[in-house]
């Protein structure tokens, strides 16, 4: 037990850290809007509230959902391989039609695998990446669904 402790709290310090650097690097004319606030301040790979299952009892597998944010129905593809419960692959298709939009969501895809894979799905949880904001709540939405489909 110690030692998947440990594992966890090594992939959550990996996932603060990448994502931090990201953030850091994101331009400060971001015009990608969300409905309602972030859950935390800080962007960070960290658990979103209470999980759907106990670490590790979601089925393996490959799973895809759309995820939904903002104000204007905005929505995100996601797919996923589970492995035990940690993320072996990730894939994210943008599905903006409008310009700008679309460009954040083509530098969210670009950027998020990287943060995600290796990452316990229940310690996923993006806030601003690669100057997107609202972009990673389309995201983590699909997680949540995924995290539903994968524990039935």
């Amino acid at each position: 037990m110690a030692a998947l402790n440990r594992k966890i709290a090594t992939a959550a310090m990996m996932g603060v850290s990448v994502t931090a650097a990201l953030a850091g690097c994101s331009s400060s004319d971001d015009t990608d809007t969300k409905s309602s606030p972030p859950a935390s301040s800080s962007s960070s790979a960290t658990a979103t509230g209470a999980p759907a299952t106990p670490d590790g009892d979601y089925a393996d597998g490959e799973y895809s959902a759309d995820g939904e944010y903002g104000t204007q129905d905005s929505s995100i593809g996601v797919s996923l391989t589970l492995d035990n419960g940690v993320i072996t692959e990730a894939e994210v298709k943008p599905h903006a039609t409008n310009q700008t939009s679309r460009d954040f969501q083509e530098r969210f895809a670009d950027a998020a695998p990287e943060l995600v894979v290796g990452q316990d799905i229940d310690d996923v949880d993006l806030d601003r990446v690669a100057g997107s904001s609202g972009t990673p709540d389309g995201f983590n939405d699909a997680v949540r669904k995924i995290k539903e489909e994968a524990s039935q």
